[in-house]
């Protein structure tokens, strides 16, 4: 015994260290996707201003070539205290171009994405200036995945996807196929519905909560890879296994008690190894709109 205890933990500290090195940089990273309303003609420039004090030695453009007027209009708002995070530099590596991609949205991404930020236009007007755009108010992200539209006529930056919703189809995500697959094992362990089902709704719109509060700041990376999602959702799907057990136990009508505690080990079990793939198109769903 002392033996094997000695080889789990072992074990145990391997994996973590495994799992901490790869959650560093193989996990997803937080994504900005801003769509242009009303944008200028021609080629233009789109960067996110962050905090003078926040500015960094890290060259996020690389070799290429660019307009320069178009480029030194970015800086404009230095003297305000804001800088060009993408031209200029930022502290850590931040992903993204100047232009729009092929379908008219700007994607940044990578540790260098800001909290706080403006958005800056540029464009060469054809002459010896440049037409430039920033938004009036800063915003600041709140959730993994942020989808933004920009007018540059107004300066006004609205939200294109609700923080409400997001967070509403994240919890729907693992609610509905829990309800639908436990439910189906409920049956299966022969306890009658018109009895249980109230019982059942309860414990797992419960424990579903939980879930949610647990993992929220990590629901993207445990969405991203069925490894991520083992390491992330099991320690929190170990305690509401605990929980159901118990409530079950307790709660539940019809058949003994050793029945009720393996159907929350079954139900539970078949919901958590059937459960990666809703929240891992949700999520995709998400990140993509």
């Amino acid at each position: 015994m002392k033996r094997f205890l000695t080889l789990a933990g072992a074990l145990a500290l391997a994996l973590a260290l495994w799992v901490g090195t790869a959650f560093a940089d193989s996990g997803p990273k937080p994504q900005l996707t801003v769509t242009v309303a009303d944008p200028p003609e021609g080629e233009y420039y789109l960067d996110l201003l962050i905090p003078e004090g926040e500015r960094g030695g890290y060259d996020n453009l690389g070799e290429g070539s660019y307009d320069s007027l178009a480029l030194q209009g970015l800086h404009t708002w230095e003297g305000e205290g804001w800088y060009p995070a993408l031209a200029g530099g930022t502290r850590a590596p931040l992903h993204g171009k100047l232009t729009p991609g092929g379908d008219g949205k700007h994607r940044f991404s990578y540790f260098g994405l800001p909290q706080t930020f403006r958005i800056a236009v540029s464009a060469n007007d054809g002459g010896d200036g440049v037409w430039l755009s920033v938004s009036h108010e800063p915003f600041t992200r709140a959730a993994f995945y942020t989808n933004l539209t920009y007018d540059t006529a107004t300066g006004i930056i609205t939200r294109a996807t609700s923080l409400p919703m997001v967070y509403a189809v994240q919890f729907l995500s693992t609610l509905l196929p829990t309800l639908l697959i436990e439910g189906a094992v409920l049956l299966l362990f022969g306890f009658r519905w018109k009895e249980n089902w109230k019982v059942f709704l309860l414990v797992n719109l419960t424990t579903q909560v939980g879930l949610h509060l647990a993992v929220a700041s990590r629901f993207a990376l445990m969405s991203s890879r069925f490894g991520y999602y083992l390491m992330t959702a099991l320690p929190a799907e170990a305690v509401i296994l605990g929980v159901e057990a118990v409530a079950y136990a307790r709660l539940l009508r019809g058949h003994t008690r050793r029945r009720r505690v393996g159907y929350a080990a079954a139900a539970n079990t078949a919901s958590f190894l059937l459960g990666f793939l809703p929240i891992h198109f949700v999520i995709e769903w998400i990140a993509g709109m």
